[in-house]
């Protein structure tokens, strides 16, 4: 199934909107609290090879940004922490803003249809698109994001976001995509840049991600075709159908790809 994409100043201001209409009541960041709750986000913070990023749903902005980031992309942190949302899509390749977007928006839907409540704490999600540095270059990076808390409605009012540069990992611009999971589902949608459409009949097999992650443990072709008594032919068939659903040009950069996502 595919949605042609049109993107429009409205349809940002809508996204921030939706985003602050879900999580009115929401409590004050704490660092120090949430490091408490979440033991495992200090070693995070000092990642040296990823920019960090809380974002807060209820001012639709970041309440934290990482030395990593500025380092990488050559602003200071203060321009995301004052522009949210707007100064983000600001730099966003304009190739790429439509899906990313609509990417969002997606999120949304699906994290409204998860019961209210603990079960959304499971929910993760990966993207990549190409943003401005500074310098007036483009960096392709993905996006990681965990949920960190709720608001007392059972709405995500804070999530963390891991951003890597993967420029070296996938030099094609025309495709972007999205990865959403939780403990029972793993979803894949892509967005072309070229049509502007955006394909949900792409997702991953089960068998598909059972042979990536052996690809990811260096299994061959015939180790993974032993391990799952199936031809060869069929492990190549799949490998080179995970290739162009995600359009990465080989194994070694879709595993690194996945590994980053965390689909593996």
């Amino acid at each position: 199934m595919e949605e042609v994409l049109q993107v429009s100043h409205a349809s940002v201001s809508q996204l921030v909107q939706r985003y602050r209409a879900k999580t009115i009541g929401g409590s004050p960041f704490d660092k120090e609290l949430l490091l408490q709750h979440n033991p495992l986000l200090e070693k995070i913070f000092v990642m040296v090879d990823c920019g960090v990023a809380i974002f807060d749903a209820s001012q639709a902005s970041y309440v934290y940004i990482s030395d990593m980031v500025e380092r990488a992309l050559g602003y200071k942190a203060e321009r995301f922490l004052t522009g949210g949302l707007d100064f983000t899509f600001s730099i966003v390749h304009p190739d790429d803003l439509p899906g990313l977007v609509r990417f969002l928006e997606l999120e949304m839907d699906y994290l409204d249809a998860i019961p209210e409540g603990q079960h959304r704490l499971n929910y993760r999600s990966s993207y990549d698109y190409r943003l401005r540095c500074l310098n007036g270059n483009y960096m392709r990076v993905l996006q990681r994001n965990a949920v960190l808390d709720l608001n007392q409605e059972g709405h995500v009012l804070r999530t963390l976001l891991i951003i890597s540069n993967i420029s070296h990992l996938k030099k094609d611009h025309s495709l972007m995509t999205n990865i959403i999971s939780d403990q029972k589902t793993d979803l894949l949608y892509t967005y072309d840049t070229e049509s502007h459409t955006l394909s949900t009949d792409n997702v991953l097999s089960k068998r598909e991600l059972e042979i990536l992650r052996l690809l990811g443990r260096d299994f061959t072709s015939k180790d993974i075709a032993d391990k799952l008594f199936i031809s060869v032919h069929t492990v190549e068939t799949h490998r080179r159908n995970m290739l162009e659903k995600t359009n990465i040009k080989d194994t070694s950069k879709l595993v690194s790809f996945a590994e980053a996502a965390g689909l593996i």
